[in-house]
């Protein structure tokens, strides 16, 4: 008995130390100016979702971009994910991968967007979130919708659609106090909520 435990003991940690294996995605499905969800690992994350009370599932959103390459990359504002000495919270674009993988996702889900299918204003909207990577534009740690030279992740979500005429909030905001967030804040499900999203995809 004892020998079959340590057995079990030896086995339970052999696991603990295994890679998780890297998501697989319907890239037949996919289209550039998709949403990407996920409900991240950190404190922060956590705080967004019992923000979002009963009806949370998810912390981040970012915009799916088809890169030059081929690549299917996520541009997106976030705080606390420097990359090196003197970097600062900013508007990434990194691959999908990287952004759904195990590590930063306990959860996800892929968005269509189904009112905007034009790709003129597809292609101008995906310009525009490479441009604000380009010229670092700042994660905003007041939360302050007015100010759009600094953004966070909903906000510039939010302001990349409005752009092109689609209000992806459809007016919905919730009053948050917790850790340094404070006020109205447009909250992941609000846009997730929006009418004519479609989820094709989520774990």
């Amino acid at each position: 008995m004892k020998h079959a435990a340590f057995l079990l003991f030896l086995f339970i940690l052999a696991g603990c130390g295994r890679s998780v294996p890297a998501r697989h995605f319907p890239t037949e499905s996919m289209r550039t100016g998709d949403l990407v969800f996920r409900c991240g690992r950190g404190v922060l994350s956590r705080a967004v979702v019992m923000a979002e009370q009963m009806d949370g599932r998810y912390s981040h959103v970012g915009v799916l971009i088809r890169d030059g390459d081929g690549v299917w990359k996520v541009a997106h504002s976030v705080p606390a994910e420097r990359e090196f000495s003197g970097d600062f919270d900013r508007v990434k674009f990194e691959p999908l991968e990287a952004f759904l993988s195990p590590k930063m996702a306990a959860r996800g889900c892929l968005v269509h967007v189904g009112s905007l299918t034009d790709p003129v204003r597809l292609q101008a909207l995906c310009d525009e979130a490479r441009q604000a990577f380009r010229d670092s534009v700042r994660f905003d740690h007041d939360y302050d919708l007015a100010d759009s030279s600094k953004v966070y992740c909903t906000e510039f979500i939010w302001l990349l659609f409005k752009h092109y005429g689609l209000d992806l909030s459809e007016g919905r905001r919730r009053y948050v106090n917790l850790m340094n967030i404070r006020g109205d804040i447009l909250l992941p499900e609000h846009i997730l909520q929006y009418k004519d999203n479609t989820v094709y995809y989520q774990f």
